[in-house]
């Protein structure tokens, strides 16, 4: 069966094999040769071209051999990377290359179900503690609990981790949450600066708010989303001193401030997921979540950033902001 069809997808090498004998063989005929001597010609023809076509025989053997593999394998649920060499039959290629893409496209179905699963459960989740966390912060606000301002910033805190958790699960489809219009920034700069107001009272650091009248091309919810990782990281690592934000010429959006710094050696890696560096071991409440979050929202928004940071001195994070205008219908 499979020397037959090694035959069929061989048959134009045959035929013009076939053709090239019969052409030799019209001129030996025609030079008066006799017709015995035309036969020996052809078979020893024939026995050089099966002689010269066995390795390939075998070739093909092997290949179709490794080919079905290949789809007894995703058959199973687990295709594996197989070389091959030589030609194979188109037949079984498009039929196993089918297969494969039928497969490929159950197991990407059950991956984007499992996703969504594993979202509405942790929004249902956020959702669920987020009740007793707004009744514990009823009770501090009681003032009848010592250190309540303390346990305060740390429910504070706790309500931080679950935005970022959300942010996280979202960020799988982020694409087609984004709306991309322009947007007066320091209106969304200020937002993000009341969310951790109490902390910055708390910590009795200065926040320096300048007047700008800027508009971009962004999506406000998102654009929000990055400031306030920027922030909290700013007022967790700033022990004196305080934050300044500015808008700088181009649309060059700044976050400045006076904490610890960065160490240069981790600095080229601070937007890489879960990488904590020397401050995040020192802290030991960092996730190395949030600027990895930052970049990955950023690299959506076609917004490029910069980190600059000096141990010691602080950190200043750009933000440029700058876009083309959208074409008007």
């Amino acid at each position: 069966m499979l020397f037959f069809r090694y035959l069929i997808d061989r048959r134009r090498v045959l035929l013009c094999g076939l053709l090239l004998f019969a052409a030799i063989a019209g001129l030996m005929l025609l030079y008066g040769l006799r017709l015995s001597q035309t036969g020996y010609c052809a078979l020893i023809a024939i026995t050089l071209a099966i002689v010269m076509s066995v390795p390939d025989f075998v070739r093909y053997c092997r290949s179709v051999r490794r080919l079905k593999a290949v789809k007894c394998s995703a058959l199973q649920g687990s295709p594996e990377p197989v070389a091959m060499e030589g030609p194979l039959p188109m037949e079984l290629v498009l039929e196993t290359m089918e297969l494969l893409r039928t497969r490929a496209a159950d197991l990407e179905s059950q991956a984007a179900t499992r996703q969504e699963e594993l979202m509405d459960y942790y929004t249902l989740w956020v959702h669920q503690v987020k009740t007793p966390l707004a009744a514990m912060g009823l009770i501090l606000q009681s003032g009848s609990v010592p250190e309540a301002e303390a346990l305060r910033q740390e429910l504070f805190k706790i309500e931080r981790y679950m935005e970022m958790l959300l942010g996280y699960l979202r960020l799988h489809s982020i694409s087609s949450d984004l709306r991309l219009e322009s947007c007066p920034v320091r209106p969304i700069v200020s937002k993000a600066v009341k969310k951790f107001a109490s902390q910055f009272i708390y910590k009795k650091l200065r926040v320096d708010l300048e007047d700008f009248d800027d508009r971009v091309i962004t999506d406000e919810k998102w654009l929000l989303f990055v400031l306030e990782q920027l922030i909290s990281n700013a007022v967790k690592y700033t022990v004196s001193g305080g934050i300044t934000i500015s808008m700088g010429p181009g649309h060059v959006l700044s976050v400045c401030d006076t904490g610890v710094g960065i160490d240069p050696a981790d600095l080229p890696r601070v937007c890489e997921r879960g990488f904590t560096g020397q401050n995040g071991r020192a802290e030991r409440s960092s996730t190395g979540l949030g600027l990895y979050l930052c970049k990955s929202v950023l690299d959506k928004l076609q917004t490029p950033f910069e980190i600059k940071s000096q141990p010691g001195r602080g950190t200043t994070v750009l933000l440029y902001l700058d876009r083309p205008a959208l074409p008007k219908d």
